[in-house]
């Protein structure tokens, strides 16, 4: 039950970053910056215990939930970067 309340969690507030991120006055190269460096944190502690962890048995598995976290994070503020896009143009 913790898990998925902590997953709902991160994909809500990527998608409130995506928004805030796009009514920020920063360059589009700052603004793909700052959202990667939002997104990368918790995908990448999965991707790299199963890269280079010792635990063979769920390697793959690890691997498999930080490249979900990734495309599902990529996804999150994408989504609320557009909403936000959507509503600007009202």
């Amino acid at each position: 039950m913790i898990p998925q309340i902590l997953l709902g969690a991160y994909l809500l507030f990527l998608v409130a970053a995506g928004w805030r991120l796009f009514g920020v006055g920063w360059t589009r190269n700052v603004k793909m910056a700052a959202g990667a460096a939002l997104v990368l944190p918790m995908p990448a502690l999965f991707l790299l215990l199963g890269l280079f962890g010792r635990t063979e048995a769920f390697d793959d598995i690890l691997v498999g939930l930080g490249l979900t976290l990734l495309a599902c994070g990529l996804a999150c503020l994408g989504a609320g970067a557009a909403s936000a896009w959507l509503r600007a143009r009202r």
